[in-house]
This record gives structure tokens, sequence and C-alpha cells, in this order.
């Protein structure tokens, strides 16, 4: 994954990061917690590894299977396992800007999501789901802010999954 080893991206990403932290206790009332959440999607959400995918939910995986494993147009969502207003609260509530490894490990644990119906991810309570072993976030890359790339890659997988359960 990109941002675990390049080092100049790092900095980059995380600089912005403390400058929104910095503006942040300058006026708070300018940025509240769902502007920080939204100004940290906008930098990090359409990164093809961001939005990692680390589950499916059986009723997503159903509804791939109807639909010959391509992506049926907005009935399934990724969701994340931890609210992100939750991640930028732990990023942005604290006396001083974390420091970048500690950001990144945040962010990348705090941002993995599952497929899942999109009725799924409307309910509070999470849904189960079966895993998925993508830690470099080669399926389901994101291909815009809130969409994922599906590709032969992941039909393939889905059907093969299909066929294991």
């Amino acid at each position: 994954m990109t941002v675990r080893t390049n080092n100049s991206l790092r900095e980059a990403l995380y600089s912005v990061y403390v400058a929104i932290f910095n503006a942040k206790n300058i006026h708070p009332d300018g940025f509240r917690d769902n502007d920080v959440t939204r100004l940290l999607t906008a930098l990090m959400g359409s990164k093809p590894w961001s939005w990692r995918v680390v589950g499916i939910t059986k009723d997503a995986l159903i509804l791939f299977q109807q639909n010959n494993f391509k992506r049926p147009p907005k009935l399934i969502q990724r969701g994340h396992k931890i609210n992100r207003v939750e991640t930028a609260r732990r990023l942005f509530h604290c006396p001083k800007p974390v420091e970048l490894d500690e950001f990144f490990s945040i962010y990348l644990r705090n941002d993995e999501t599952v497929l899942m119906t999109a009725e799924q991810n409307r309910q509070k309570e999470f849904p189960e789901y079966i895993s998925i072993n993508n830690p470099n976030a080669e399926l389901f890359p994101s291909g815009s802010l809130i969409g994922w790339q599906h590709r032969q890659a992941e039909i393939d997988f889905l059907r093969k999954l299909a066929a294991s359960i």
C-alpha cells in the first residue's frame, strides 16, 4: 500500500492534516466535527488505498450473485466499521496534532470498510460480515470519493467467495 511506503506522500498528507488541525485551533467554530470530517474525507477518500474493504455481508454477496457479480447500482455501499466523525474526533480533539506514524495508524485502522447493502449501511448496529483478506487494498480500490473500482478481479473474487460459502 503506497501510503505505508511512500514517505513523501505520507509527509504531504500529514502536513495538510496539521494545517487543518491548526486552523481548527485558531477558529474552532469554523471547523466543527462535520467540517474536519469532510476535509479529511476530501484529503484521503479518493486514494486507491482509502476506504479499504475488509469484509462483505451475506446480503451484499447475494445481491452481487443476483447481478452476475457485477456491481448493482446504488444497492451496495462501503460502510465504515468506525464512523468517520469518530475518526476525525480522535485526530482533532487532542491538545496537539498526533505524530505522523500515529496519524496513519489511526486513520488506516479506522478507515476499514465492509461491503453491505445500502439499507444495512443506514442501520445503527453494524452488521455481521464475512472477512476479506485485503491488507493492501488491492481489491475494491477507491475509484472516486465514495465509489470503488469493480473490475474483473473483484468479479472473480466474489464469484469464488460465493462458491465457497
